[in-house]
């Protein structure tokens, strides 16, 4: 990524020491003061020994990397800003010995309602220690950190803790608008033009809202009422869907989407789903991004939810179809938000002072009538280190609060496909999230091929945890 010392409009400025640049728009969206959770947990099962002061090390290796890592948020003129320290505090590492199998989500549900304090960096790790069995918690921030950030922080904690005098390099770049948009994007006419409209629709959307009766406010969701439920499928069963998928022409995800937008249904009722998005990794749109730089933001775009059959009337033939439409629109969708990404970032950082409107807007909503889908895809780390083992990663999670929303997320590593479902209570009752989760299990079940159809899909074994109040 390229260096960028320049002052600019977004706080950034070039004084040696006292770097920093102001939250973009969605960025405070998330962090608001920084007492809401909104935290993105990234659990690992190891085998085999780990030493607390090369964690320690491995640790201050990341953060020497990553300039975001090295600063805090403050409140400044403009709003809040990402301000470097010449100092920082060290990336917190909690250590306690492990209890069970089970016990890194009882620890996981206490550390994402737990807000990252202000004098220390937005990422923390926790080792639950064991008898040459271990689990590591990385929790991030979601607004400097989405699922592609997290996997590139754990690649590279533990390549420098297996290999020390590894380099990891480093960057200057804090993210500000001129550090994601090229110089030709910010002066073409065409992204400037597209982004005044943007501003001027959504300026006269917000005013006709403000005149027309306020709706009553939505129950808050408190963080304590949020639960992930999570399951796995094996190397079998995950083999035979790829195959059906590619035979099919069609992908994973599309073939996921259909799975679940119908288990919804099946579940809730036709009127419980009104949307289904996906969530796109918005690098492939921003070259100027570097592939290992931190990043929180993700951009989703609709599926399509066209001619869903009536519910249980799900059959193989209509739904290869439907998987096979879903991925040619999906890919449309993409190109679109590709095509308009610029003006879209350009817009929202004029909009700074609606930042209390979309809040409010936010907090008010009512329960959730969608889904989003957030594919991870297949994690690319080594299993194999000096001293230990990568075993598993779990379901990468996120802490949605106090926003209403229904969340799917697919991994895969080590040929395992893990599935979690994050929602709460009041949106999606717990005991629904299992039957969606069975239901849209049988449905890749009955579409896969007849040799699998008993593989383990059919055996997968979602896990039990319930909410803990901490």
């Amino acid at each position: 990524m390229k260096k960028n010392s320049r002052e600019n409009a977004d706080g950034a400025s070039g004084q040696a020491g006292c770097r920093s640049r102001r939250l973009l728009l969605l960025e405070r969206t998330m962090y608001r003061e920084g007492c809401t959770p909104f935290t993105a947990v990234f659990p690992l099962h190891l085998v085999g020994t780990l030493q607390e002061n090369r964690l320690r090390n491995a640790l201050a290796r990341v953060q020497a990397k990553h300039p975001l890592l090295r600063c805090v948020v403050e409140e400044k003129t403009n709003g809040p800003c990402f301000v470097m320290r010449d100092q920082p505090a060290p990336i917190p590492l909690r250590v306690v010995e492990r209890q069970s199998e089970d016990h890194w989500q009882v620890e996981t549900r206490w550390e994402w309602t737990k807000p990252f304090t202000q004098e220390e960096p937005l990422v923390r790790l926790v080792w639950l220690r064991g008898d040459g069995v271990h689990e590591l918690l990385l929790l991030a921030h979601h607004c400097i950190c989405d699922g592609h950030s997290g996997i590139h922080l754990l690649h590279d904690l533990l390549r420098v803790y297996d290999e020390p005098e590894q380099e990891l390099g480093s960057y200057e770049a804090l993210g500000t608008v001129e550090d994601l948009v090229p110089a030709e994007g910010l002066r073409d006419r065409k992204v400037r033009s597209q982004a005044r409209r943007n501003v001027l629709i959504l300026r006269t959307l917000s005013l006709l809202k403000r005149l027309l009766p306020h709706k009553p406010a939505a129950p808050q969701v408190a963080p304590e009422q949020i639960y992930f439920h999570r399951w796995s499928v094996d190397r079998a069963a995950v083999e035979g869907l790829t195959e059906r998928c590619r035979a099919e022409n069609t992908t994973i995800l599309a073939a996921a989407s259909i799975a679940f937008m119908q288990a919804f249904r099946d579940v809730r009722g036709v009127k419980a789903l009104n949307k289904t998005y996906t969530m796109v990794n918005a690098r492939r749109f921003l070259p100027q991004l570097g592939t290992d730089a931190l990043f929180g933001l993700v951009p989703g775009v609709p599926l399509l939810m066209k001619d869903l059959p009536q519910p249980q009337e799900m059959g193989a033939e209509s739904f290869w179809q439907r998987a096979r439409s879903v991925k040619t629109a999906m890919t449309a969708q993409m190109d679109r938000l590709g095509a308009g990404l610029y003006s879209t970032l350009l817009t929202l950082e004029a909009m700074h002072d609606s930042y209390a409107s979309m809040v409010t807007d936010t907090e008010r909503a009512a329960v959730a009538r969608h889904v989003t889908l957030s594919n991870m895809g297949r994690i690319d780390l080594p299993q194999q280190y000096g001293d230990f083992r990568l075993e598993r990663i779990y379901s990468p999670l996120v802490m949605v609060s106090p926003t209403p929303a229904n969340t799917v997320v697919l991994s895969s590593f080590g040929g395992v496909m893990e599935f979690a479902i994050i929602s709460d209570e009041h949106s999606l009752p717990h005991t629904q999230a299992t039957a969606i989760a069975e239901r849209a299990m049988q449905i890749l079940r009955a579409v896969a091929p007849a040799q699998e159809r008993h593989a383990a899909v059919a055996a997968h074994q979602p896990s039990a945890m319930q909410v803990v109040t901490t």
